[in-house]
């Protein structure tokens, strides 16, 4: 993956690109970026995402509460669409806050699957939306950068065909920014010393998460794929994200 474009206000942000698709293809760089909160970024930081990489689409999957309280920054006067793709859990973040309450059992992957439970609007239109002619170069984010913008790109990279082992190093990746990620959030209102309620397991992004993530879900759901058309994503949905996210290796 491409690690050579950094923002210093963005503590979690890389490209996705590189990912193998098959045999023959990879994700393309520059097409797809994952993030932190984008709340903090300088105007170099903007400039960097709209002059030279173009960005077209901010997808943003905080909930509606984060957004209000946080806001987004100088990115709001970009000319970037905003795309606000909340991935929610139905009743199971701490009261004035946005941190999750974790069950006991397998607290991250359990977590993970709530989110295709409770937010299958935002997962299947991420997918639609990424389709679409026009909307790549996007960003996607939440706050951490590393659980809703986790799955979320996980389920892109399943939608296209790449395997669970190569998805679960790209999420892996980031593992030694989240410390410095989880001490930000502590200084936000949406999270704050909420934080501290969170079992050690939540700061953590081993590959065996994405791994565990995608044995339930099919054994929940048959595949990911299976998942993504019984909530009305299509064939020629799909082939277009595989037409507008992959090229050749090189």
């Amino acid at each position: 993956m491409d690690s050579s474009v950094q923002l210093s206000g963005a503590l979690n942000f890389r490209d996705v690109g590189g990912v193998p698709v098959g045999a023959e293809r990879r994700i393309a760089f520059g097409r797809l970026f994952r993030s932190d909160t984008l709340q903090f970024l300088t105007n170099d930081d903007v400039d960097l995402l709209v002059d030279t990489i173009g960005l077209k689409t901010d997808v943003d999957l905080r909930l509606g509460f984060e957004l209000e309280v946080e806001g987004r920054g100088l990115l709001a006067d970009a000319d970037v669409e905003l795309a606000h793709l909340p991935f929610h859990v139905a009743g199971a973040h701490r009261p004035g806050s946005a941190t999750p309450i974790l069950r006991a059992e397998d607290p991250v992957v359990s977590h993970y699957l709530d989110y295709l439970e409770h937010s299958p609007e935002s997962v299947a239109g991420l997918i639609g939306l990424l389709a679409l002619p026009d909307t790549l170069p996007a960003l996607v984010h939440c706050a951490a950068g590393k659980d809703r913008t986790g799955i979320a790109v996980a389920m892109v990279l399943a939608a296209v065909g790449c395997t669970a082992q190569d998805i679960a190093i790209e999420y892996a990746s980031g593992a030694d920014r989240i410390a410095a990620v989880m001490e930000r959030l502590r200084t936000m209102e949406s999270y704050g010393e909420s934080l501290s309620q969170l079992p050690p397991d939540a700061h953590l992004t081993p590959p065996e998460y994405i791994e565990r993530f995608f044995i339930a879900v099919d054994a929940r759901y048959g595949s990911p794929v299976d998942y993504l058309f019984s909530h009305g994503v299509t064939e020629e949905t799909l082939a277009a994200l595989f037409e507008a996210l992959t090229e050749p290796r090189a």
